[in-house]
């Protein structure tokens, strides 16, 4: 394929997708990180939750198309530990446990974390690196709600000093392109979010690119700012004594353009294994896998685009890995 081809076509595929993904990362298992999308998930969990992931895309245009993230979210609360120690001596029983757990002081939690994260499409490349901090207020004997903000920084950069073309001195589109679009952008950012949750259920709220400010950089980038607003729910409910089934949906809104929103179900066994599929609305059809033993969870997504487009997205693979960390009482992640 020819330089120019290239050029066309990448900057073609960065106009059509930039307003998705520019500044922020987008994970058909999302389910397995929420704190990455709505700061009111993080510390919901208590104990030192760690995600690595990986998002590889093949095509036939030859333009490396990869995601990657390292998140960290914990608990920081001495409410759960004098909890904990108070009753130390109870809760070798389940049931006492899980009472214990449900009482107003123990839910009352400050979660603190961060997470990076690197995007590779060609010669466009970001890297990004957050903090988020939530506050865990029950408001039920069921009902808990969340409030978190999250903090962050994004650097995206174009370079197509490695394309040549026939004429690099006379070529208009192309100088056009090194003179005007190469480079690097930096961007600070400020989001919030909130979540009302109980053991089986949720419903958050949560914002992107809510406040950013640019630090320097050109304007290719442009066509990605301007806020995004989420929806996301969720619940869990029992088929079967060995059987769990987990439906959740996500929305995303933005001014001037249309809503997208996907929808997955996830079937699992004995607390174990898991199977599901899941559905987007820019034509994104996914097969869902997931393994969950102590200490360690596995989770991949096959990705099937079925759009005109499709070419720029084949074979997407996807893997979840998750450990936690001083998980003194091996506690399983939410099944959401």
């Amino acid at each position: 394929m020819r330089a120019w081809q290239k050029i066309s076509i990448l900057v073609f595929f960065l106009v059509f997708v930039n307003k998705i993904w520019a500044q922020e990362n987008d994970y058909t298992q999302y389910y397995t990180n929420m704190p990455a999308i709505n700061a009111g998930f993080t510390g919901m969990e208590d104990y030192l939750d760690l995600k690595v992931g990986v998002r590889e895309g093949w095509n036939g245009f030859g333009i490396k198309n990869s995601n990657s993230f390292l998140s960290s979210y914990g608990t920081l609360n001495s409410a759960n530990r004098s909890g904990r120690k108070n009753n130390s001596l109870r809760t070798s029983n389940p049931k006492v446990f899980e009472a214990v757990q449900q009482e107003k002081e123990f839910r009352r939690r400050h979660g603190l974390g961060g997470m990076i994260t690197s995007r590779t499409v060609g010669s466009y490349k970001a890297m990004s690196a957050s903090m988020n901090y939530a506050y865990h207020l029950p408001l039920s004997n069921k009902l808990n709600i969340s409030l978190g903000a999250r903090v962050g920084y994004t650097n995206q950069r174009l370079d197509f000093s490695g394309l040549t073309v026939r004429d690099d001195v006379n070529d208009a589109f192309y100088n056009s392109l090194i003179l005007s679009n190469q480079g690097s952008q930096n961007t600070l950012l400020a989001d919030f979010g909130t979540v009302i949750y109980s053991n089986k259920f949720f419903f958050g709220l949560s914002s992107s690119n809510l406040v950013a400010r640019k630090l320097n950089g050109d304007q290719l980038f442009n066509l990605s700012e301007g806020a995004r607003y989420r929806m996301q729910t969720g619940t869990t409910f029992s088929v079967s004594p060995e059987l769990e089934l987990s439906p959740g949906v996500i929305a995303t809104y933005q001014d001037g353009y249309d809503l997208q929103w996907a929808a997955n179900a996830r079937l699992r066994y004995k607390e174990f294994i898991y199977l599901g599929a899941a559905y987007d609305s820019n034509s994104k059809v996914s097969i869902l896998f997931g393994v969950t033993m102590t200490g360690i969870n596995f989770n991949y997504a096959y990705d099937m685009y079925t759009s005109g487009l499709n070419n720029f997205n084949v074979n997407t693979h996807e893997i979840v890995l998750g450990i936690t960390m001083f998980n003194k009482f091996k506690l399983r992640p939410r099944f959401w």
